[in-house]
């Protein structure tokens, strides 16, 4: 099964850079700039086949694709002919260029309109936060947010449950926030400016969501069914062979205990449904055990009108293009790990492998994700890139100048290279990274 996985991931990758290049080829088409050369994939073709004066192929190496239009890279004094880049105005030119990164971003509208009408079953936890004393030095603890309060807004938007907090808290990319939340039927407002994660680049403030401690689920094979736990039971608290002890009111606390007292004999105390108090000991050798599952609400959220839903697709683009924009900030900034932090071909890969396990609803949001995410680093104004391409025609358009076509082609040829080597080192990066999650 792992193989389907990764074939679906790599044939999921293939669509999104599909979708990039058929942009360049339709508006080369429409701009009438002939096209020598489709490829989906790198390296020697597999298959390849000549249709008018475009060779359509696919590539050895599925990590890309390219759309060679006559003409685009000048590199003698060999005149230009009809058909080729450089024969046609500015605005043809911008429009074979810009059509990449526009069916990317058409395409994200789309996957997301269609995720949108899908239904989807969800875990609900309740906007409640959880502090454990290990947290008191996180940003929420020394703003003054306690455990067991219930956050209402943040930056003025409304929070109807945990996932709302954590989606706006890594939106917000270690900018300020202004909390409101209610602790004993008050209502009051605190400031945070949360830390910034260096290996990830994700925005935290310290709270984990509050769990009741009830036991939902207890498999065969599991200490906790050793021990006598069942369905409905209530963790109380536990301790070690030196009375070293936590009481459980959330379920963060027993994973903090049992992280830091691996490989000794824990004291289980715990509820029944008829209201006895037991206690038990176990030898526990493992942090999270599979076998045991606490109860949590799950709430189904029925799938939008098609209308709706690609209405509400424009704003969830934007979120991420802002969300992207502000990630080159911190990547740039220096606060984060940009060996952590950068995800190249491979590495996207194997993430997509693990998301095509989760449901048709993920696929499409993430694989919507990433084609808004290659569609706005594509934007970027680096040589080799599209954003380069845009931003030397549109000057030409405005102050009415002709560039350069050697020149244009000279620090392209440069920014190639340059983006040659720099994923090269991406691809290592991603090779080494995967190893350690094996």
């Amino acid at each position: 099964m792992t193989i389907i996985f990764y074939a679906l991931a790599i044939i999921g990758f293939l669509t999104l850079v599909f979708v990039h290049e058929l942009g360049h080829l339709v508006f080369a088409k429409i701009s009438k700039i002939n096209v020598v050369r489709f490829s989906i994939g790198w390296g020697k073709p597999i298959v390849e086949k000549k249709i008018g004066e475009t060779v359509y192929q696919i590539g050895i190496f599925p990590f890309g694709g390219f759309c060679q239009m006559a003409g685009e890279q000048i590199v003698d004094d060999a005149p230009i002919a009809e058909g080729d880049f450089y024969s046609k105005k500015p605005l043809p030119r911008l429009l074979a260029v810009s059509g990449g990164v526009l069916f990317n971003l058409l395409l994200g509208i789309v996957l997301l309109s269609f995720a949108g009408m899908l239904p989807s079953m969800n875990v609900y936890l309740p906007p409640v936060v959880y502090i454990p004393e290990s947290l008191s030095t996180q940003p929420a603890y020394q703003a003054g947010l306690r455990s067991f309060d219930e956050i209402l807004k943040i930056n003025g938007k409304e929070i109807y449950s945990f996932t709302d907090l954590q989606t706006i808290i890594s939106q917000i990319m270690g900018e300020k926030l202004t909390i409101e939340y209610k602790r004993d039927g008050q209502i009051s407002t605190v400031t945070i400016v949360p830390n910034v994660e260096r290996n990830t680049g994700r925005s935290v403030i310290g709270v984990y969501p509050y769990i009741k401690p009830v036991i939902d689920t207890v498999e065969t094979n599991s200490i906790f069914k050793d021990i006598g736990l069942e369905k409905g039971d209530l963790l109380i608290s536990v301790k070690n062979e030196k009375n070293i002890s936590r009481n459980i009111l959330s379920t963060a606390d027993l994973s903090e205990f049992l992280e830091s007292h691996l490989y000794e004999n824990i004291t289980f105390t715990f509820q029944k449904k008829d209201g006895t108090i037991i206690e038990k000991s176990a030898f526990v050798d493992k942090q999270f055990d599979p076998g045991l599952n606490f109860y949590v609400e799950y709430r189904k959220t029925p799938g939008l009108p098609f209308y709706k839903s690609f209405i509400m697709s424009f704003p969830k683009s934007i979120d991420t293009l802002d969300m992207f924009k502000k990630s080159l900030r911190l990547l740039f900034s220096g606060k984060v790990d940009v060996s952590q932090s950068v995800s190249g071909p491979v590495k996207l890969i194997y993430i997509s492998s693990k998301v095509v396990q989760t449901g048709l609803k993920n696929v499409l949001e993430f694989f919507a994700l990433l084609t808004l995410i290659l569609g706005a680093t594509n934007l970027l104004p680096i040589p080799a890139t599209d954003g380069s391409y845009i931003l030397f025609f549109l000057f030409e358009l405005i102050s009415r100048k002709k560039l350069n076509p050697k020149t244009i082609s000279k620090i392209q040829t440069v920014g190639f290279f340059l983006l040659l080597a720099l994923m090269i080192l991406v691809f290592i990066n991603d090779i080494i990274t995967i190893k350690d999650l094996f």
